[in-house]
């Protein structure tokens, strides 16, 4: 078994070396497009798994109330406190070393308007305690933040000879244990073989790729204020580590913690989920109430496989292509439920089926949650377009 991935190293080592005030931005833009908010007055968070502790500083530039931030590593911990000095040492944020795997802890908590946890569930040990325990703080009217590494998204990638999610999981052990110079080695052999080695056999289309990847790596801030290579380790060295099955995700969400689910972003490495209380009335309220559902117009076409489709020539100018892979918002319901893996490779949705879809060209190719026949199964698909 592999030691523990130094998180927190990681983390400090990025704000010491490449934290400025266009991340800190760029960290709060995406933190309120995630929540979908334009700030956080009046509003209690709690960062769960702070790490570098730029979100939390995000949080509390946009207003929240109260800032509560948490991390098992005791690094991290220190990294978001020196964000916090640098901050001001503000008394509506707190910073503590804590568990999410400590049931008692995670009681003692106050209730929390917005529970957030980027991509630090996963890498406890224990995934599905996390989920529950992070839970706990849960205000009734709140919301529910979580990002975790998609089992979906690596294993369709796998169709294409990238490892499986079983077999990351030993590469990151082998990492873990390698010398630093073995380590650099991988990651850079990563980085050729996931976004060069594809066009290794054509010289103008590898130089346009190492371009691109240039021109990626120097504006990769502004996704969520992160740094590429720091992230690459972060990937590489992440463990222990879980992969989780979106839809195992909702029915845990729906059927134990009494959750519904709001908006779920996939196609990435990361499925980020947002969902609530049942019953709960917040800020979503207005958001929902300004969905349009439309039905998913019949006779769906089967395709190959677990594989239907079905045509909305309509929506083809607002459909994912070849110019913006994920350029669509469509988000594709099955008996009101938001079906788990959007923005899916067809050959994943063919051979995997389990709610994966794909909103292509003048046409959604999707799957049922159960594998069952979508032309027979009895269930209503309905789709809305999101803001």
């Amino acid at each position: 078994m592999s030691e523990r991935f130094g998180f927190g190293k990681n983390w400090k080592n990025f704000v010491e070396k490449h934290f400025s005030e266009e991340r800190a931005t760029a960290a709060s833009k995406n933190l309120l497009h995630s929540l979908q908010l334009q700030q956080l007055h009046g509003m209690s968070f709690l960062d769960i798994g702070c790490g570098s502790g730029l979100h939390s500083l995000a949080a509390w530039r946009a207003g929240a109330r109260s800032v509560y931030s948490f991390d098992y590593d005791t690094n991290s911990v220190e990294t978001t406190k020196a964000l916090w000095q640098m901050a001001g040492q503000p008394e509506n944020w707190i910073v503590r070393q804590g568990s999410v795997l400590d049931t008692d802890f995670m009681r003692g908590l106050e209730k929390f308007d917005i529970v957030y946890s980027w991509g630090v569930l996963h890498h406890t040990g224990d995934m599905w305690t996390a989920i529950r325990n992070a839970a706990l703080p849960l205000a009734d009217n709140g919301v529910f933040f979580v990002a975790l590494y998609s089992d979906t998204s690596y294993r369709d990638a796998s169709w294409h000879n990238a490892p499986t999610p079983e077999q990351w999981l030993h590469i990151k052990q082998i990492y873990n244990a390698a010398s630093p110079a073995r380590k650099r080695y991988m990651e850079y052999g990563y980085v050729w073989r996931t976004f060069l080695a594809p066009m290794r056999r054509n010289p103008l289309k590898l130089a346009k790729a190492g371009i691109r990847l240039a021109r990626d790596i120097l504006s990769y801030k502004q996704a969520r204020g992160m740094e590429f290579w720091t992230d690459i380790r972060d990937w590489m060295g992440g463990w222990p580590m879980e992969f989780v099955k979106e839809q195992d995700y909702v029915r845990l969400c729906t059927e134990e913690l009494g959750l519904e689910p709001l908006w779920i972003n996939s196609g990435e490495g990361n499925t980020e989920f947002l969902f609530r209380p049942k019953g709960a009335h917040n800020y979503w309220d207005v958001i929902l109430s300004g969905r349009q559902f439309f039905p998913l117009p019949e006779p769906f076409n089967h395709e190959a496989g677990q594989m239907y489709s079905s045509k909305l020539f309509h929506l083809k100018n607002k459909s994912n292509n070849e110019q913006a892979a994920r350029g669509s918002t469509l988000t594709l319901f099955e008996d009101g439920v938001p079906l788990g893996y959007r923005h899916a490779q067809q050959i994943g949705i063919e051979k995997s089926g389990s709610g994966r879809y794909l909103h292509w060209e003048d046409a959604v190719y999707f799957s049922s949650s159960d594998l069952s026949d979508p032309r027979h199964n009895g269930r209503k698909y309905t789709y809305c377009l999101e803001p």
